[in-house]
């Protein structure tokens, strides 16, 4: 991978650590140190249910989509990482588990990776991405608490809207199928949603 596309993934990884606390140069370099980047083609798997999540994955490009199968097989989409979103299955990563969840890359994939050791460690040395860290997963914890209660509370076309309002990125980007998916309807509901929204 070139330097140069290194250099520019960082800078977009800083700048999102920077937003949770500042950096300055030290904290650049150490953190650059401690990140390699990597490109994978779609549907490449970075996690396996069952599999313990070893590595936090920062998206500079493209779209890494979280799901899991339930007892009879059947796919739910629990979120998807765009860019300059932090992606891993927190629970496994954190206490060293089998994962519940898959990771795929949903389209190429451009991301920065760092190991589960190597978290710890850099977390530990830095002050602003301990911060970030602490940050994302108290945000990861809000969003899963908010998203139970919309699938239990809301009807089919209130999730939408809410999607539609809250993340058109994932609206725009994401394929229908997945959305669905991760709204709890099917293909055939959302398109009759949408195509009354549209109308």
């Amino acid at each position: 991978m070139a330097m140069n596309t290194h250099t520019a993934s960082m800078q977009a990884l800083t700048a999102s650590i920077g937003a949770h606390r500042p950096l300055d140069e030290q904290e650049i370099q150490l953190i650059s140190s401690f990140f390699k980047l990597k490109s994978v083609k779609r549907k490449t798997p970075l996690l396996q249910a069952g599999e313990a999540a070893h590595h936090l994955y920062f998206v500079v490009q493209g779209i890494l989509h979280m799901y899991y199968a339930d007892e009879q097989g059947s796919l739910h989409s629990c979120y998807f990482f765009m860019p300059g979103e932090l992606a891993t299955d927190l629970e496994s990563f954190s206490k060293k588990i089998p994962a519940g969840n898959y990771i795929e890359a949903l389209t190429r994939v451009d991301y920065l990776y760092i190991s589960c050791k190597d978290t710890i460690l850099l977390m530990r040395e830095s002050p602003a991405f301990n911060k970030y860290i602490l940050d994302i997963v108290e945000a990861t914890a809000t969003q899963n608490i908010n998203r139970t209660k919309d699938l239990l509370s809301l009807q089919p076309e209130s999730r939408y809207q809410k999607l539609l309002a809250t993340r058109p990125d994932i609206i725009k980007q994401v394929p229908q199928k997945y959305i669905a998916r991760f709204l709890g309807m099917s293909p055939e509901s959302l398109s009759r949603i949408r195509s009354r929204i549209v109308a």
